[in-house]
């Protein structure tokens, strides 16, 4: 796997959504963290790049996850470089509120796992409330929906579960009722094309070791997935963008 994101990336720090290294290196001074900050990840997945942040910026961060296996592999990868006491994992449901106190945190980011959620503005509030004033939410929606798409594009493009697509306009609107100063989206369809085609390509040339650890319909699956992703960013159809808004 290890292989398959250095191919796929360019550059492996563990990341397993669209998210590229040159892309963290570059969000990492919009968050404004020192090692007096504290940083939450929503949706840290197994924590590349919140462990990529944290060793940067020499910061304390907490990762939430619903997926035990994930929280598992992040605490491994933690310890593995030195972060563990830096680092803190925990699995949560992020459709629910935050267990933290109002002010707690100095940055909130939250890498491509916003569209995966029932009730974004719901969360969009919890957020706000958890960031102390001046704060930065950073987050990447790779569902805005910007073309015409099918049902049966729909259903190839959603796997994994639950999913929920947004016009432009959606994501900027509910953050500005739930407090927060949008600072300007970015269009960063472009790091998609280059990981999904980069994703794809290199579990096509390792097909036979992935079909034995994956089986073959969940490989052609997965195959399917990737190109249909794929698609629908080239085509100006589904667009990933980031986001920056601030707690005043």
């Amino acid at each position: 796997m290890r292989q398959l994101r250095a191919e796929a990336y360019g550059k492996d720090i563990g990341q397993h959504s669209w998210v590229t290294a040159e892309e963290v290196l570059a969000d990492i001074p919009k968050l404004n963290l020192s090692s007096e900050s504290r940083l939450l990840d929503l949706g840290c997945g197994p924590a590349g790049p919140l462990t990529f942040i944290a060793a940067e910026t020499k910061c304390t961060a907490v990762g939430l996850d619903v997926s035990a296996n994930a929280i598992d592999a992040g605490r491994a990868r933690a310890a593995s470089l030195g972060l563990s006491k830096q680092i803190t994992l925990q699995q949560a449901d992020l459709n629910e509120a935050l267990s933290f106190t109002a002010a707690y945190f100095h940055a909130v980011i939250s890498i491509d796992v916003v569209l995966h959620l029932r009730d974004r503005a719901a969360v969009f509030h919890e957020v706000f409330r958890v960031l102390a004033p001046g704060g930065t939410f950073l987050f990447t929606d790779a569902g805005v929906i910007t073309g015409p798409v099918s049902s049966e594009e729909i259903q190839k493009r959603t796997p994994h579960g639950y999913a929920q697509f947004v016009p432009p306009g959606i994501n900027e609107q509910l953050l500005e009722r739930a407090g927060f100063r949008v600072t300007g989206p970015t269009d960063l369809t472009h790091t998609l094309i280059k990981s999904a085609a980069g994703r794809l390509a290199a579990r096509a040339s390792r097909r036979s070791e992935l079909e034995t650890l994956e089986g073959h319909s969940t490989f052609e699956q997965q195959q399917q997935y990737l190109q249909t992703v794929l698609t629908l960013a080239e085509r100006g159809a589904l667009s990933r963008i980031m986001y920056v808004a601030k707690s005043p």
